[in-house]
């Protein structure tokens, strides 16, 4: 029996320590942020025996990208968190509460800050219509609530979102805390050389103050990183006065930057063309063209103040102009010629499938919450498969403040599994000293009782010998 108890906890252990190993290998392996449920075990059955529940980020607060979050679960009160919450009663050493919280009644940002108010370090939204999360797009409101956030912010189904309300409220009926935990890893794809991509519109002066404010974090990785400039494109289904701001028959439009004023979406998307051309002709000086342009944007001649400042960079603007010409299907007629440069454009930029700019993508994957600068570079840098020096500047401490939350480095779930699996060998060890010790008492029992019964045996044998040696001698 004894052994039959020690294989056990030894299986129990293992099980335990093979679903941790498989977790941080996966984290590592993975290039997809995802959701994991670590308990309880019946919530992994409510969902079909899945144990991972798709997710989508929010494109404000911060993302940690390349690293892991695993906490317990905590209803909000209210649960739609539009209003402020109860205080969230913590379990013991709990550093990464997750508040859930039910979409629906404000903005987003309003939940996920006040969330962050009550110690959350990651705002759970759970979808309240049955719908695939991927297409929702979590934005922050005009107010600018959403500039005060800074915890991840993601959104899950509705019927998952339900399935761990339930679980959460199951434990409150046994008067225990809450079983529910799971894990976020904001993984992220590396790359020798990581590629990535800021989309703009040419009359959109938020895009080139976003780039302005990395410009000197760019260019401190310009010799290890490649800037793609891209320019968002829209259907003329999408754009009223399709006529004046569009090109190409209406297959490529830009929104009015002026209203009344003399330019028209259409000056916009020439603009974006003639930029793509500068960035194919003369890559390593877009990025200076681009802070330059700033005081082109939406001017009546600026057409020709971009093309005096293509003059002043030193950029060949014979190779520019006929980037631009040999694009057209037929130079002669732009109103209804397609454009090939226009036309991978706007694939590319439906392939992406966002909906609002300034955005930015990182090796394909599209840079979560607000771009601010030092989180950009922070990205960037755990972007590479080796991190290069550049990244280790006097500006890490910039860097690591602008993440007020706790979180864990990917690496450090290595330590979680170590300290796992020193345990667990102390576990056994202890059980298999344990199990020695029954097993020699008993051994030790089971022998003395042996030695008695011979002893009694022989005693009765030699007693037989004797009376029978004497019933010989009296006959």
């Amino acid at each position: 029996m004894g052994r039959f108890i020690v294989w056990l906890e030894i299986i129990s252990a293992m099980s335990f320590l093979r679903f941790a190993l498989l977790f941080t290998l996966a984290s590592f392996l993975a290039a997809n942020p995802r959701l994991t449920i670590w308990s309880p075990s019946d919530l992994i059955n409510k969902l079909d025996g899945r144990n991972e529940i798709p997710i989508t980020l929010g494109h404000f607060g911060y993302i940690p990208w390349g690293r892991a979050l695993v906490g317990h679960v905590y209803k909000a009160d209210p649960i739609d968190g539009c209003s402020t919450l109860k205080k969230i009663d913590l379990h013991t050493n709990d550093r990464s509460p997750i508040v859930i919280i039910r979409r629906g009644n404000c903005p987003f940002a309003t939940k996920a800050y006040n969330a962050q108010l009550v110690g959350a370090k990651l705002a759970l939204i759970f979808d309240d219509r049955e719908e695939d999360v991927a297409f929702n797009y979590l934005v922050s409101d005009p107010s600018g609530t959403g500039t005060n956030v800074h915890i991840p912010v993601i959104m899950i189904p509705k019927r998952s979102g339900e399935a761990l309300i339930q679980a959460i409220e199951a434990a409150e009926r046994r008067d225990q805390r809450t079983p529910v935990a799971i894990a976020v890893s904001f993984d992220w794809p590396r790359n020798d050389r990581p590629v990535y991509e800021v989309w703009m519109s040419s009359g959109d002066p938020n895009s080139y103050e976003a780039l302005a404010r990395f410009a000197s974090r760019a260019k401190q990785l310009a010799s290890r990183t490649t800037l793609e400039p891209h320019f968002v494109l829209m259907d003329g289904a999408k754009i009223s006065s399709a006529v004046e701001n569009c090109v190409s028959k209406d297959r490529y439009c830009a929104p009015d930057p002026d209203g009344r004023g003399p330019l028209t979406g259409k000056d916009i998307v020439i603009q974006d063309l003639w930029q793509i051309c500068v960035y194919e002709q003369a890559s390593s000086k877009f990025l200076d063209y681009a802070l330059g342009f700033q005081s082109c944007i939406n001017k009546a001649a600026m057409q020709s103040c971009g093309e005096a400042l293509i003059h002043q960079l030193g950029i060949d603007y014979s190779s520019v102009a006929k980037c631009v010409q040999n694009s057209w299907e037929d130079s002669s007629d732009p109103e209804t010629s397609d454009n090939l440069i226009l036309r991978n454009e706007r694939q590319l930029f439906i392939n992406r499938g966002f909906s609002s700019w300034p955005q930015v993508f990182i090796n394909e994957m599209p840079f979560g919450g607000d771009l601010n600068p030092v989180r950009l570079f922070d990205q960037l840098c755990h972007s590479f498969n080796t991190r290069p020096p550049e990244c280790d500047t006097p500006e890490d401490t910039l860097r690591k403040s602008a993440d007020p939350t706790d979180y864990k480095a990917q690496g450090s779930i290595w330590m979680i599994v170590v300290l796992i699996v020193v345990f667990a060998l102390v576990f056994m060890g202890a059980f298999y000293i344990v199990y020695r010790r029954i097993v020699k008492r008993e051994l030790a029992k089971e022998l003395s009782v042996q030695v008695n019964q011979t002893v009694s045996n022989y005693v009765l044998m030699n007693e037989k010998r004797v009376r029978e040696q004497q019933q010989k001698d009296q006959a």
